[in-house]
């Protein structure tokens, strides 16, 4: 073989084995770097307070930031509600979880105008309001089923009065003589909230709610379907504003 041609050869092959050794310092470096085949489960953060997220973020090699503060009634206060990522997905060491707490202070709103509404109109004017319809009572009127007093913690609530966003608000409505009867209507088999709007819809109210052993977690109880109700469709009540106590639990797989 030529000198020249050896020599060729030998820098052809020194040139590929730098080139082999800085793609495999590159690859091990990176594999390092981005800590590839690592990852870390989320764990779910949802009921924790800031100070217990932050702790638990800490033993897992997470951070957590504070995405947003807002008020939802029936929910512990001051605790976390959504996260992102969720719970039990992947992540790489010291991820960003994303947190939204349920504020420990509700927001203050003016509370409506009702009286002179129909039942239908003061119930759909609650809803536009993110207000919850409370107690139906009654009391001798010529207008049936007209709003004649809007309560608020067992107290007359006057229109514009400031009251916690999404509260309760109780109705005392008007019944002609003669004219109290109401029909128990059948709700087996629907949820709880459709159960509760077509109860009130009847001049009724929704008395005892019970759900059995199937029914373990909130989620649990959003699944929850009436399984049975007191009394049963169709018995008369000789009063508006009579109670249907309902039971409650998870519909079994087809």
């Amino acid at each position: 073989m030529k000198p020249a041609i050896k020599r060729f050869l030998l820098h052809f092959l020194l040139i590929i084995g730098i080139l082999a050794v800085v793609v495999l310092f590159t690859q091990s470096w990176l594999k390092h770097f981005t800590r590839h085949g690592q990852s870390l489960t989320v764990p779910d953060f949802t009921g924790m307070t800031v100070e217990q997220t932050q702790r638990a973020a800490v033993a897992h090699s997470l951070k957590i930031e504070l995405l947003d503060s807002l008020f939802i009634p029936n929910k512990p206060r001051g605790t976390v509600f959504r996260q992102i990522p969720q719970a039990g997905e992947k992540v790489k060491k010291n991820r960003r979880i994303l947190i939204t707490i349920n504020s420990i202070l509700p927001r203050q709103v003016n509370a409506p105008s009702l009286v002179g509404f129909t039942l239908r109109q003061a119930k759909a004017e609650l809803v536009s309001q993110n207000f919850q319809l409370g107690t139906l009572s009654y009391q001798n009127d010529f207008a049936t089923n007209t709003v004649l007093e809007q309560r608020y913690r067992g107290a007359p609530l006057h229109p514009g009065t400031p009251i916690d966003a999404h509260s309760v608000i109780d109705l005392v409505l008007g019944v002609s003589p003669g004219n109290n009867i109401a029909y128990v209507p059948g709700v087996v088999g629907l949820n709880l909230e459709i159960a509760k709007d077509l109860i009130t819809d009847h001049s009724l109210n929704v008395g005892i709610v019970r759900y059995d052993a199937t029914v373990q977690s909130g989620a649990d109880s959003l699944a929850a379907i009436v399984v049975r109700q007191e009394p049963s469709e169709s018995t008369v009540v000789r009063e508006m504003g009579g109670r249907v106590n309902l039971f409650l639990s998870i519909p079994k797989p087809l």
